[in-house]
């Protein structure tokens, strides 16, 4: 990962500049805590990061310490961070367990220690990298989590943990910290305790860093793609373990992502992983129930028909043939089309879960997110064949989605549908619609704790939509119940949120193996999952954002033209 705008370049010989850049930022503690403490971890990217503590009472003993021979290995390592401490709250052990009950899971956001001397003490980030406050997915908030902490306290402190009394104070402490990568000779200042905390200054609006964000992610998602054309379905990042799990749905719609990765990049090794992965949808995840001319369906685990598979293989295909110019996989999209259509009901919307080994119905309706899906996918097959049934098809689901008000849903499948829809067709319903999905989910976007990458895929989409409303007079009052500045500010802070998705190095260097996840993204509030989905989804948000700064200052223009002739009309 290359190192962003805001990193300092420092020679490798130089541990002297690391340490006067420290010491030009640390300030003293008070009594009773040391004035100084400042923790030392570093690895050489295969393995967690060992940590060392180092405290002392003034700057000339931290600076002695810190050349000491004992630190000497850290700092030539190819990762090295430091993590100082910059304030501290006491508080009762019972009080602090009491209170993580209020924190969701996997954002508690402090150090720990455990003696005013810090003499056993806990980084956010080990804490978090080593699922100290994390107790599965079925416990929705922070909680100590005993057999975790024996495993890391015999790694770290090399004794076994002795969890403290009710009334026993501990300390929560905050943090800044610097992070080295030896081999870019970058040198990062970390953001401060916070949602942000622990990883470095990133802006999103800057071409050159997203488009680096997308590049990792992409050779990420290339990378897990094996020879016969599988994904590595997901890790859980802090012990290292394998997602016992597939999913052929996501593993098409990882594919999807994989092609417009493609069409960004353009290079082979994308382009050879997408190839492997439709090789093995078309070869081993295919069933045509009524010979090789009928229709065609994406099967899953537990024989089952999904419409939302049969859609996501739709889109990959046609992305790849937009982006290739190769159609050999499009009579299969065709087919695959032919199955969604089989699926149909007498109302305009789509039944959802098929048995495969007998074409009947196992469930009407499982996920609303199969609904736009398939639209979106019909839109795709209509644009890389020309066939007007498609269209047609499109035009009837959409019809119902509105007249049960899908807009209450926020999907963002259908926010994609529904902008290229109108642009065959610029019916006033369908901006309006569009406009709905979004309008009274601006706060949520913008807010939203966890990074939730489907939200910025939902803003892009919608973007286009917009746009296409302000550059046509006739279509621009579809737009007047929609704050467009709130709309743009909205977007904007959920791509800028989703830096903390990213394994950046200074961040999964303390997990279990940093060289598999490093340049991925993450779900936090999923243990640190690493999923092809989660990516997949964060690809395409980035990717599609990408695109809007192309067009910032003209999109932001046309938002202001349109403002001003609105105030005239009043």
């Amino acid at each position: 990962m290359q190192p962003d705008g805001g990193a300092t370049r420092i020679d490798n010989s130089s541990l002297e500049q690391i340490i006067d850049s420290l010491k030009d930022k640390v300030s003293p503690l008070p009594s009773p805590y040391p004035k100084y403490v400042v923790f030392v971890s570093s690895t050489d990217g295969k393995q967690r990061a060992r940590v060392s503590t180092v405290s002392a009472d003034n700057l000339d003993a931290l600076t002695e310490k810190l050349n000491s021979e004992p630190l000497q290995k850290k700092f030539t390592e190819r990762y090295l961070r430091l993590d100082w401490v910059t304030s501290v709250k006491q508080m009762k052990y019972t009080d602090y367990t009491s209170a993580l009950s209020a924190v969701k899971r996997n954002y508690s956001r402090k150090g720990l220690a455990f003696d005013p001397m810090f003499q056993h003490a806990v980084t956010e980030a080990e804490i978090n990298a080593s699922g100290l406050l994390y107790n599965g997915g079925k416990v929705n908030h922070c909680a100590v989590n005993l057999n975790n902490f024996q495993i890391f306290w015999k790694r770290r402190f090399g004794q076994t943990f002795q969890s403290p009394a009710p009334a026993e104070m501990i300390y929560l402490f905050d943090s800044e910290g610097l992070f080295y990568d030896r081999e870019k000779q970058s040198l990062h200042q970390l953001l401060p305790s916070g949602l942000n905390t622990g990883r470095r200054a990133f802006d999103m609006n800057d071409v050159d860093q997203i488009e680096n964000l997308i590049r990792n992610g992409a050779d990420y998602l290339a990378g897990e793609v094996d020879e016969k054309g599988r994904f590595n379905y997901g890790w859980f990042p802090c012990f290292d373990r394998a997602i016992n799990h597939y999913n052929t749905l996501r593993h098409s719609s990882s594919t999807y992502a994989l092609c417009e990765a493609y069409s960004f990049l353009k290079t082979d090794s994308l382009r050879d992983a997408v190839e492997r992965s439709l090789n093995y949808i078309e070869t081993e995840n295919i069933v045509r129930p009524q010979g090789s001319d009928g229709p065609a369906y994406l099967i899953d685990l537990g024989d089952e028909i999904k419409l939302g598979g049969n859609a996501v293989t739709i889109l990959a295909i046609c992305k790849y043939v937009e982006a290739t110019g190769q159609t050999q996989y499009l009579p299969l999209a065709t087919q695959l089309g032919e199955g969604i259509l089989s699926m149909a009901r007498d109302d305009g919307g789509f039944n959802h879960v098929l048995h495969a080994s007998t074409l009947k119905l196992k469930e009407q309706r499982r996920t609303v997110y199969y609904d736009g899906e398939a639209a979106f996918a019909l839109m795709r097959l209509h644009q890389a064949t020309g066939d007007v049934k498609w269209l047609d098809a499109v035009r009837v689901a959409i019809k119902t989605y509105i007249a049960n008000d899908y807009w209450q849903y926020n999907d963002h499948w259908l926010a994609y549908c529904t902008s290229e829809l109108a642009r065959y067709d610029p019916d006033p319903a369908y901006f309006r619609f569009g406009v709905q999905n979004v309008k009274d989910y601006l706060g949520f976007i913008a807010e939203r704790i966890t990074t939730f990458p489907t939200l910025l895929e939902l803003c892009c989409a919608t973007r286009l939509l917009i746009r296409q409303a302000l550059s046509d007079p006739s279509l621009s009052q579809t737009l007047d119940r929609l704050d467009l500045h709130g709309f743009v500010d909205a977007m904007e802070k959920r791509a800028q949120y989703l830096a903390n998705g990213v394994f950046f190095p200074e961040v999964a260097m303390h997990f279990r193996n940093p060289a598999r996840i490093t340049g991925s993204f993450f779900i936090r509030h999923h243990g640190f999952r690493v999923r092809i989905d989660d990516v997949e989804h964060y690809l395409s948000g980035l990717i599609a954002y990408r695109a809007y700064l192309d067009e910032r200052d003209a999109f932001v223009e046309l938002i202001n033209t349109h403002n001003k002739a609105v105030e005239l009309q009043a």
